[in-house]
């Protein structure tokens, strides 16, 4: 008898890392890493917000805004459920120019200058990433 695949090794190897992880894959490996989330649309809200995800782009990390008019703030959270990384900037926190980090599990991490929280997350991906 032929054995006749529908799908190939890859596919499955791939469908097995989504079933495995549901979905929330491991920060290396995740399609987006960290999602920055305006609280409000104040412009200077969603400029160190934008500001943030350039400086994440350009360090390697998989980044990406998403801006108050697509939702509510707990909208937005519950959508990016599966980001390792959730870094919300409020007025605190633009005023100050750091971030305030919830991460996957629903732990929230006390705001940090953005610059030492980048710094953190880069050496934690590229330290648990295959060789």
């Amino acid at each position: 008898m032929v054995h006749r695949s529908v799908i190939g090794s890859l596919e499955r190897a791939v469908a097995h890392l989504i079933e495995a992880h549901g979905g929330a894959f491991p920060p290396w490996l995740a399609p987006t890493q960290l999602v920055a989330l305006p609280v409000s649309d104040a412009r200077a809200e969603v400029e160190q917000a934008a500001d943030l995800v350039r400086r994440c782009l350009d360090r390697g990390l998989r980044a990406r805004l998403v801006t108050p008019d697509q939702g509510t703030l707990g909208a937005r959270i519950r959508a990016a459920r599966l980001v390792p990384y959730q870094a919300v900037i409020g007025p605190r926190e633009t005023a100050a120019d750091e971030i305030a980090l919830r991460l996957r599990d629903g732990r929230r991490l006390d705001p940090q200058p953005a610059a030492e929280a980048l710094d953190r997350i880069i050496r934690l991906v590229r330290a648990t990433a295959p060789s």
